[in-house]
């Protein structure tokens, strides 16, 4: 490549300029909308290699305000969209970044500048760029990285770095002229932009959809996608989804390919018998981007050769590269275009055709009984498989340089009874080796996750400078006083730790002070602010509160008096949405009278196959279980799910959701938060999600799912 970075390599001249390049855009319209809005930048102060940050949805408009700041010749400094703003803040001072580039398609401006320049900050004035060198090279892109330790970290790329990757893509032929390249990930990760920098180099047209958008993915299947970028969790889900697999095979489809992640036999075998294409496999590294790829068909954990221009060895314990091109077990490491070593701290081994498998970190990677490797991301995917596991992740415990360490599991089970820890340790027992059964399971209400669905480290609360004034603020602060925690949360603390010195539950502490966060009164940040000043609350807003640390003590809150709604949740069904229910079971043609189930769970007298059941606002209840609903339905029997959702529990954006999740909290409706939790539930019991719809009466959703045959 003669480019110099992605925006050279976007814009050349020989590319046919009416050809769609961007979503909807064709490469001369975007061409024209990055020339001006790297015009614009420059006029509002942003000055060679300075950090600016992206931040905005996955959609053509932030591909191009990241050309725009490359070709401005700024340091792009890539914002998850899903962080909250404490991790923002903390990533701009980590990259020294005083300016952002908020990007909103359906904005009246698409994209604007926030912040503060840097010469407004020093002084300066004109072009002067003051004493300090800048940290970066100009066009340098900044990226977000979990690391191996799960805390977000900022490593820097350069623009030949970037164009090398995408030069690999194409090289390879994973990324062609033709192609038209659909990527439903957040473009901020690692893994995605190195696809996006593939398809640039390519010309390839690329197409950006928000993360888990499962529609939009079908309707650019249908609209003749030729690539489609994932990662295994979101792979499964589309695998699955009816409307996908009715309208398969798609024909201008051509590869599927899963990063991220671990791909296992079951997840390629699933895509080739639904959709007709097998899963390719991608690894890499924020810092090198992708290294190795593989075709179909490979074993599971398994993710290819070496991509081209890349070489990659096996390190020994003492970090010497082991001889020859045989089978191996070690260290990866990779020389890159450039000539740089990185070593990656993945262990990995190879076979005799030079296809590599990743066993997992070499810091979480695990030596017993021995002396065997075992890898976590095995465990995890074999585990995943057991009966009623919703989500679940295995990590390593014990010191990093110890020959016995242990395994811990932690995991939502879908129903507590189907997967309690006993079965699913048996489970672990029948499926794997003895020396690679966990030491412990730990059921959760929740596993944190990014965007890409990685693992994320538990956080520490802090107490932050909030008042709480709305009634569900302050039925979450009477409980966190009620509960004493308040002089703990002032140095900062994981929920762990919490729940072990004041002898709580963890597993009901950890969606208390999520929801706390998400409400301000509680941060993650390290400069967040002390305790705010303690308020006197009305008597249903202490009683509430009471019942809530009632709950997170273990006590039985469910004795004695009910405490008053407060805050009110959410309205109760109305006639138009148990119509709206009764036409779409008329629809499906049901044998049979449906059961419907309440807030009361399932009656103790249906012990009968039903061919369909109706649960309309008690999904979230203590008494949903999703396999005791499972079990009441025939073979290929429907069940019908009416009730309300949040979009995420960590960003409750509007009082309605967080009126309702306090509500929730208060009750002790734990589960199935929202529609992707519920869906994953409902598919460890065996069902397979049908459907989702907005009801008319908001702010119900309707779910449809049907028992397997």
């Amino acid at each position: 490549m003669t480019a110099r970075d992605l925006w050279q390599a976007f814009s050349r001249a020989d590319r046919d300029p009416d050809a769609l390049a961007l979503g909807d855009l064709t490469r001369r319209t975007a061409v024209d909308r990055v020339t001006e809005l790297a015009r614009r930048l420059r006029a509002q102060g942003v000055r060679p290699a300075q950090p600016v940050g992206l931040q905005g949805p996955n959609r053509p408009e932030w591909v191009l305000g990241l050309l725009a700041l490359i070709a401005a010749d700024a340091c792009p400094l890539l914002l998850p969209a899903d962080s909250p703003p404490a991790e923002t803040h903390r990533l701009l001072r980590t990259a020294d970044a005083r300016r952002t580039l908020v990007v909103d398609p359906d904005g009246a401006d698409w994209a604007v500048l926030t912040g503060e320049s840097e010469g407004a900050d020093r002084g300066l004035a004109g072009g002067e760029t003051g004493s300090e060198p800048p940290a970066h090279a100009p066009g340098t892109l900044l990226l977000a990285s979990s690391g191996s330790t799960g805390t977000p970290k900022v490593v820097a790329r350069s623009p030949r770095s970037v164009l090398d990757e995408g030069v690999r893509y194409h090289r390879a032929g994973l990324a062609r002229p033709d192609d038209r390249v659909l990527v439903p990930l957040p473009l901020s990760h690692a893994y995605a932009l190195g696809w996006l920098a593939g398809a640039l180099v390519a010309g390839a047209h690329v197409d950006p959809v928000p993360p888990r958008a499962v529609g939009a993915v079908h309707a650019r299947l249908r609209e003749r996608a030729t690539v489609l970028v994932t990662v295994p969790g979101l792979a499964r889900v589309l695998a699955r989804r009816r409307a996908l697999a009715d309208d398969a095979p798609f024909p201008a489809l051509r590869r599927v390919m899963a990063g991220a992640g671990y791909v296992d036999a079951e997840l390629d075998a699933l895509w080739t018998r639904t959709l007709g294409v097998g899963v390719s496999r991608n690894f890499g590294s924020s810092e090198t981007g992708a290294v190795l790829w593989g075709e179909p068909g490979l074993p599971s954990g398994a993710v290819g050769r070496p991509m081209p221009g890349v070489r990659v060895d096996l390190l020994d314990p003492e970090g010497r590269p082991l001889p020859g091109s045989g089978a191996a077990q070690g260290e990866l490491a990779v020389v890159l275009e450039d000539g740089s070593t990185h070593r990656l701290h993945d262990l990995a081994d190879r076979d005799e055709h030079g296809v590599h498998r990743i066993l997992g970190r070499a810091r979480r990677g695990v030596v017993r009984r021995g002396a065997r490797w075992v890898s976590t991301m095995e465990v995890e995917s074999v585990l995943r498989t057991a009966p009623g596991v919703a989500d679940l992740s295995v990590t390593a415990t014990g010191p990093d340089d110890s020959d016995d360490q242990g395994l811990t599991v932690e995991y939502v089970p879908a129903d507590p009874e189907l997967a309690a820890p006993r079965r699913l340790q048996a489970y672990a027992r029948a499926e794997l080796a003895a020396y690679k059964v966990p030491d412990s399971f730990q059921p959760r209400y929740r596993l944190r996750r990014s965007a890409v669905g990685k693992a994320q480290a538990a956080p520490v609360y802090r107490l932050a400078a909030a008042r709480p004034d709305t009634p569900a603020e302050q039925v979450l602060a009477a409980a966190l006083a009620e509960l004493g925690l308040p002089p703990l949360l002032a140095g900062g603390a994981a929920a762990a730790d919490l729940a072990r010195t004041a002898g709580l539950r963890a597993d009901v502490l950890s969606p208390v002070l999520d929801t706390a966060c998400a409400l301000g009164l509680l941060a993650t940040d390290s400069d967040s602010a002390g305790p705010p000043d303690a308020g006197v609350y009305p008597p249903d807003v202490v009683l509430a509160g009471r019942a809530l640390a009632a709950r997170v003590r273990g006590d039985a809150a469910d004795e004695g008096p009910r405490p008053p709604a407060a805050p009110a949740g959410p309205p109760p069904p109305d006639e138009g949405l148990r119509a709206a229910v009764a036409g779409l079971l008329a629809e499906a043609a049901v044998d049979g009278t449906p059961l419907e189930i309440g807030d009361g769970g399932v009656p103790q007298s249906a012990d009968a196959e039903y061919g369909a059941c109706v649960v309309v606002g008690g999904v979230h209840g203590p008494a949903a279980r999703l396999g005791s609903l499972a079990a009441l339905l025939k073979p290929k029997g429907l069940l019908v799910v009416a009730d309300t959702f949040v979009s995420d529990p960590l960003t409750l954006t509007d009082e309605t959701s967080r009126t309702t999740v306090v509500r929730w909290l208060v009750d002790g409706h734990l589960h199935w938060w929202t529609v992707q939790e519920l869906r994953a539930g409902l598919e460890a019991v065996g069902l397979r999600v049908e459907e989702i719809r907005a009801a008319e009466q908001a702010p119900y959703t309707i779910l449809t799912a049907r028992k397997t045959s």
